[in-house]
């Protein structure tokens, strides 16, 4: 039996396909060039953890607080919560909301961004995660910092400081310490994007997969 995860369109999300307008993306949500822009797409199920997302967005500290955006690409049920958890905390400028977008608009919102967060849960049921998220694999094909949950396949995928920075499901504590180690580190930003570039192309791209069928179907042939 072979197993692949999910993959990407590696050529379509080449963040150097969308340089040219990452300044342009940045100033039509306010973010600054020398502003940190964290992003995450989703449809707001109950396991993709947005809500974890929200309630950590209040607790990164001064001054850090005062250069870093969020942006939340996407719709579903659970975005009117995060919506809630941020302007009760008061802190609903520092998110942006721009809900559904064509397709071919994420490609080029992600290269504007400098983290992607993963922040996927536990399923309330306690039964066991399962799952290839899509978005990790575009996460990686950008070239963005990805910080996910170390849970499932997701734990598969990604290696710990290597192709991204991996943090406990559930706990906004650590999301935030994660959010500012990688802020504090431009470099390691770099180290961990080309790192995930460089899998998404070789190892997770369409191509790559299909590659794999044909090979494991001649050699068994």
């Amino acid at each position: 039996i072979l197993i692949n995860p999910n993959g990407v369109d590696a050529e379509r999300f080449d963040p150097e396909r969308y340089r040219s307008r990452r300044g342009e993306v940045r100033r039509r949500f306010g973010i600054e060039s020398e502003g940190l822009l964290v992003g995450f797409v989703g449809t707001f199920g109950p396991w993709h953890g947005a809500e974890v997302l929200a309630e950590a967005i209040p607790k990164v500290p001064a001054p850090l607080s005062e250069r870093m955006r969020f942006l939340f690409i996407g719709d579903g049920a659970r975005r009117e919560g995060c919506e809630a958890i941020l302007k009760n905390a008061g802190v609903d400028s520092r998110a942006t909301f721009v809900g559904l977008v064509p397709r071919e608009e994420t490609p080029e919102l992600l290269s504007a961004c400098d983290l992607c967060v993963s922040p996927h849960v536990p399923n309330d049921d306690g039964s066991p995660f399962f799952g290839s998220p899509t978005k990790l694999f575009e996460y990686l094909a950008s070239g963005r910092a990805v910080i996910a949950s170390d849970l499932g396949q997701i734990g598969e995928v990604l290696e710990h400081d290597r192709n991204a920075w991996l943090v406990p499901p559930g706990d906004p504590g650590a999301l935030v310490d994660a959010l500012e180690r990688l802020a504090d580190d431009p470099a390691l930003r770099r180290r961990l994007g080309d790192a995930g570039r460089d899998d998404a192309c070789r190892r997770f791209s369409w191509t790559a997969h299909v590659e794999r069928i044909l090979e494991r179907l001649v050699g068994s042939a």
